[in-house]
């Protein structure tokens, strides 16, 4: 059997596209060696969305148990795009009509495949988001692969990479076959981690984040979702938007660099622009807010506001340092927290208490204290596992 359109790029094919494929079709229900050996050939060169062809090759697999003879290629292509266009209860009485017994079969097997395949690839992130909550008391970086797969990666700062193929870390590859539509990065407090996206987009994703984002980004449009905070290269694609989902907040792009402080702990919501252009709206508002590079966004109580700012004020953390303006201690104590995976309390007397600096995060948190100690009227002392800083007069 030879394949006579080498152009098709299977790594952007879904289910849906599989079943629509004459030659697919063909190949799986008259297998013989030349097709087995085009198939793996394109799964071993990651030409292939191999989730979605396991599930349409067992689908199809499936029909032939059923010794289905009357039904051929295109007519089979011909019943799934029905199944897609129309109310499939419609469709099932349709092709009860149309082809007699075997069919209900045959439509059993379709309404089962949706069921099982289609709502993984169109669960809405924000929901999945909701109800996949990890409460991250592992000291090492996560990936939720699956509920029964976790992949630990011990490294202190990692580099995690998805590509047509799978997931790649210094460590070790997992396969796109062991992989669920949506995966989550949970990098605990204290570490950081490096993240590209199957689209190209970069992500650099501080400590104390969780990442939501698809396998493979399907439809017209990009989604992830963030709580916590990232710094994010975003590849353009003119034709799909790129949206970082925040538990208040959407922000919308087509290429462009931004930093999102969006931790669900915390109060204040902050975007930042480095270059391009974003719209950010509200979840429960319809009011938009466009910024420009070099404007930041800043969210907290209902309240939100633009102003112009250095940005390298606000992603000098990706470098290992952490600039600071007029900050409330109580403000900076909590980044420090967040970095280092400490904790930290401040006494009400010096919370408020506005800070400047500029702090080396690769050094040692009891030589970042010293510095605190000299340069500000604070004692710093470590009780009951945690830091206290208070007033040095007390």
């Amino acid at each position: 059997m030879q394949h006579t359109d080498s152009n098709i790029d299977y790594s952007k094919y879904e289910f849906e596209d599989f079943l629509q494929n004459e030659f697919f079709i063909s190949s799986i229900k008259n297998k013989n060696a030349d097709s087995e050996a085009y198939w793996k050939k394109l799964e071993n060169e990651g030409k292939i969305n191999l989730t979605a062809y396991c599930a349409a090759r067992n689908f199809i697999e499936s029909l032939d148990n059923y010794n289905n003879s009357s039904v051929d290629d295109a007519e089979l292509s011909s019943l799934w795009k029905d199944i897609q266009d129309s109310n499939r209860k419609i469709i099932y009485r349709k092709l009860l009509i149309r082809i007699g017994s075997v069919a209900a079969s045959i439509a059993a097997i379709l309404l089962l495949a949706i069921s099982l395949y289609q709502p993984r690839q169109q669960q809405d992130i924000m929901s999945y988001a909701r109800k996949n909550i990890i409460q991250n008391e592992n000291k090492d970086i996560q990936i939720i692969l699956s509920e029964s797969k976790t992949l630990k990666i011990e490294e202190n700062d990692a580099n995690i990479v998805y590509d047509s193929a799978g997931i790649k870390t210094a460590q070790q590859g997992i396969s796109k076959k062991e992989l669920t539509a949506y995966n989550q990065l949970i990098v605990p407090k204290g570490k950081r981690s490096n993240l590209i996206l199957s689209d190209g987009s970069k992500l650099v994703v501080n400590a104390g984040t969780r990442v939501i984002y698809p396998v493979d980004f399907s439809g017209d449009k990009r989604e992830i979702y963030v709580d916590g905070e990232i710094f994010i290269d975003v590849v353009h694609d003119g034709n799909r938007p790129f949206i970082v989902k925040t538990s208040d907040m959407d922000v919308r792009v087509l290429g462009t660099k931004f930093n999102v402080t969006a931790y669900e702990s915390d109060l204040n919501r902050q975007i930042t622009l480095v270059s391009g252009s974003v719209e950010i709206s509200g979840n429960n508002s319809r009011e938009k807010v466009v910024l420009s590079p070099s404007e930041m966004y800043e969210y907290s109580r209902g309240y939100g506001r633009v102003s112009k700012v250095d940005v390298n004020d606000y992603i000098s953390w990706i470098e290992g340092l952490y600039i600071f303006k007029s900050i409330k201690l109580e403000d900076v104590m909590a980044r420090l927290s967040h970095y280092y995976g400490v904790d930290i309390v401040c006494s009400e007397d010096v919370a408020q208490l506005k800070c400047s600096g500029k702090m080396d995060l690769k050094e040692k948190l009891e030589d970042v204290f010293e510095g605190f100690v000299f340069a500000f009227p604070v004692k710093i002392e470590y009780v009951n596992g945690k830091y206290n800083v208070r007033n040095n007069n007390i």
